[in-house]
């Protein structure tokens, strides 16, 4: 199994991020069925487009990012019945169903860390203009037969992308108090089925998954109400407004995403203007902290011009 991707953070000489596993992150075992293969502990929508004669939806490639495969998902069209019907190439890490003109989705892995950001490598063609893929990843818990969401994340690619790219979801909490027990990825080469921007043939290829960071419990809910950081993406200032519950010393601190530090500084007051005027363009991760340089708050920001 490839290895996990992990964003570290060095606070003060101790590592302050943790990565939660999964099977077959990296998508390199994978098992041959009479007209297909599928993703070993994934389930895809292939057997689905074949059934339907829309061909193979999901299957393995030799251009991985890591190791020797990674996963190739390309909308198609099928014949539901006599419905002709377009719909994204998808795979989850836990079980789907047709129902009616529409996928249902259970099951997931066994997770119990409260995992800050998922992020991964990817390739994207598209065939039309308006096609969007998507990684979904859903922090789940279950309660007396039903199952509530903890934290959900979502990226969504919108323009082609020839070499491999990482992108970083930030996992957004809803529930600060309960631990999840199950995490549930759903991958999408396009927008839902019989969406009008879908057009046959686009391709999302994904490699080299892997949870990181961690939310304590106290994170936010003790000390911050809320947080705006904007612009999105940022020119040459971004401002961090921040609703704080009890008065706190706090300081921001910029990583890129290989984890380096590339600025940090002490909050003067609850609404702070940064001068990233000479950061490159890109994806960076914004961490709160306070005095003591606990966590407080991350999320990802964008630098562009």
């Amino acid at each position: 199994m490839k290895s996990i991707l992990a964003l570290l953070f060095v606070i003060s000489g101790t590592l302050s991020l943790y990565a939660q596993s999964f099977p077959n992150s990296g998508f390199e075992n994978w098992t041959p069925y009479s007209t297909g293969e599928n993703p070993d502990s994934w389930t895809t929508s292939d057997s689905v487009t074949v059934l339907y004669q829309g061909g193979n939806s999901a299957f393995s490639g030799t251009d991985a990012y890591e190791g020797s495969k990674c996963l190739h998902l390309k909308s198609t069209q099928i014949t539901y019945i006599v419905i002709q019907l377009k719909g994204p190439g998808i795979a989850t890490n836990g079980t789907m169903s047709l129902v009616g003109a529409s996928f249902q989705y259970s099951g997931g892995s066994p997770d119990t860390a409260r995992s800050r950001f998922f992020s991964g490598y990817y390739k994207y063609q598209k065939n039309g203009p308006n096609e969007v893929g998507s990684v979904q990843v859903f922090l789940l818990r279950n309660n007396a037969g039903t199952r509530d969401t903890i934290a959900s994340g979502v990226s969504l690619f919108s323009n082609n992308v020839t070499a491999y790219s990482q992108f970083v979801t930030q996992i957004d909490y809803r529930d600060y108090v309960n631990r999840p027990d199950t995490c549930l990825i759903i991958i999408q080469s396009s927008k839902s089925i019989n969406d009008p921007s879908i057009v046959v043939g686009t391709e999302l290829v994904i490699d080299s998954l892997g949870f990181s960071g961690f939310v304590g419990i106290d994170e936010l809910s003790n000390f911050i109400n809320d947080a705006n950081v904007y612009p999105s993406p940022a020119d040459k200032n971004l401002t961090i407004d921040v609703d704080v519950k009890k008065a706190t010393e706090l300081h921001y601190e910029i990583y890129d995403l290989n984890g380096r530090l590339i600025s940090q500084a002490p909050m003067n007051s609850a609404k702070e203007k940064v001068d990233v005027s000479s950061m490159a363009n890109g994806r960076y991760i914004l961490k709160l902290t306070d005095v003591k340089r606990n966590s407080l708050y991350s999320t990802i920001i964008t630098i562009g011009r």
